[in-house]
């Protein structure tokens, strides 16, 4: 079923209740005053007959009866009877051809006890009270039908069923309109949508109305497809980059071994041509690791081991294995006082990872520092820690700051340096993981600082 449907029925219904409702209690009410209004009737009719044919002298039952016959009240097939204090009729008054409704014994009792009585008897509403005259108690049982009344309620039932029925129509028609008012957005923003595919996803949804949900939704869904554009725009470069990189070892390795067996060398050359091959090789290799690194450190931490560690003793391991990639490089390392709070220190992570972000970022350091010294320094500051990477030489442009956490970027100092340009890229995906982030600057005067801040334990 549509939302517009859905919408319009469940707004008919509502409004259908409370107009039942509202006409059901407009009849009862008024069914009610009619009740009591036929009901007062009666009873002046009964207080007037009996104070006639008791307390005025000279009026006797013929008298009276005529009495009765001429005056015109609205109570229509009405009959009088007056009992004495025995119990036995004194008076009798009917309108012409109808049968005087007479009370039982039992009843007469009650009310001489109880006070006045009113009950129904077939159409007619019958009403009995007491009478005192001379110390005595007469019964006067006042009889009629309320025509009128009937009459009244009926067409009152009549207009109250056409009200309710007009307003079930024009309450479908109007909550009709309603909704698909209210829906036209929503199907405005489903025909984008269909428009939009992943090769144009520049395309956004146009709202009128931005400040409701509607609109909210709308803006919502144009902040997802400018993520989804900068991811695939990422992709296709990172898949682009990624080929062309592979793809360069692989076709040296190929064109050297094709030359090779297009004749037969001697041993010296057979060597410096392995050794060349083993060289891309080593290259490929390289580069298809840090692309498996780059995968495993993208997205969420599933799958990945998690576990409290110690950033500085994951800095103090970093020596030694620099040493074993060139030992030209060399590291001076610098902590602050450690806080009495050991968690302080913790960070909740994969040590594996991020010791390969740390190793990356100083790698880096060294690579391009003139001295091939990289300066670590720790600092602890509230419920984060903070790696500080920092080199002498090496200076970042501004046009480079934008573009070197970029898969396979390479800046303009680095064409004579080996490497494939995944080593920052990978270090960021790994911090980012980390629910960590890397700032940087590069002066003339300090030369270029990384610092890697991470939560604690004591954040996660």
């Amino acid at each position: 079923m549509k939302i517009i449907t859905k919408v319009t029925l469940l707004f008919t219904l509502v409004v259908s209740t409370i107009l039942l409702v509202v006409c059901s209690t407009i009849y009862f009410i008024t069914d009610l005053n009619r009740d009591h209004s036929f009901k007062t009737r009666l009873r002046n009719r009964a207080l007037s007959t009996a104070g006639l044919l008791l307390k005025v002298e000279g009026i006797d039952s013929g008298l009276l009866k005529k009495i009765d016959e001429t005056t015109r009240i609205a109570i229509q097939e009405k009959s009088v009877v007056v009992y004495d204090s025995q119990n036995e009729e004194s008076y009798i008054y009917t309108d012409q051809n109808m049968q005087p409704v007479r009370a039982i014994l039992s009843l007469l009792e009650k009310v001489g006890k109880q006070g006045e009585l009113y009950y129904t008897e077939g159409e007619k509403n019958v009403l009995i009270i007491p009478f005192s005259h001379q110390q005595k108690i007469y019964k006067v049982v006042a009889a009629g039908v309320d025509r009128n009344g009937f009459l009244l309620m009926s067409q009152l039932r009549v207009i109250l069923i056409v009200c309710f029925l007009s307003g079930i129509l024009i309450t479908f028609v109007s909550g009709n309109i309603f909704s698909k008012n209210i829906i036209s957005p929503i199907k405005q923003i489903m025909l984008d949508l269909k428009e939009i595919t992943s090769k144009d996803l520049t395309r956004k949804i146009f709202v009128n109305e931005t400040s409701d949900e509607i609109g909210q939704l709308a803006e919502t869904i144009n902040e997802l497809l400018f993520r989804l554009q900068e991811s695939f725009s990422i992709q296709r470069r990172f898949i682009a980059n990624a080929s062309h990189e592979l793809s360069t070892p692989l076709t040296s390795v190929s064109s050297q071994l094709e030359i090779t067996l297009q004749k037969d060398r001697n041993l010296e050359e057979y060597k410096i041509i392995l050794f060349s091959v083993y060289e891309d090789v080593k290259v490929l290799n390289q580069l298809t690791q840090s692309l498996l690194a780059i995968a495993k450190a993208s997205g969420t931490t599933e799958g990945i081991e998690l576990s409290h560690l110690r950033i500085d003793e994951l800095i103090l391991k970093l020596p030694a294995q620099i040493k074993k990639g060139n030992r030209n490089y060399r590291i001076n390392i610098n902590f602050d006082p450690f806080p009495e709070n050991e968690h302080t220190m913790l960070v909740f992570g994969n040590s594996v990872l991020l010791f390969s972000a740390l190793q990356n970022m100083v790698t880096n350091a060294c690579k391009y520092a003139t001295d091939h010294i990289a300066n670590i320094s720790l600092h602890f500051i509230g419920n984060s820690l903070q790696v500080v990477v920092q080199n002498e030489g090496g200076l970042i442009s501004e046009e480079e700051k934008e573009l070197i956490f970029n898969p396979f970027y390479r800046g303009s100092s680095s064409v004579n340096t080996k490497g494939v340009g995944l080593g920052l890229s990978l270090s960021l995906q790994i911090v980012k993981l980390h629910k960590g982030f890397i700032t940087f600057e590069s002066t003339i005067s300090s030369g270029t600082i990384f610092t890697i801040t991470l939560p604690t334990e004591t954040m996660g």
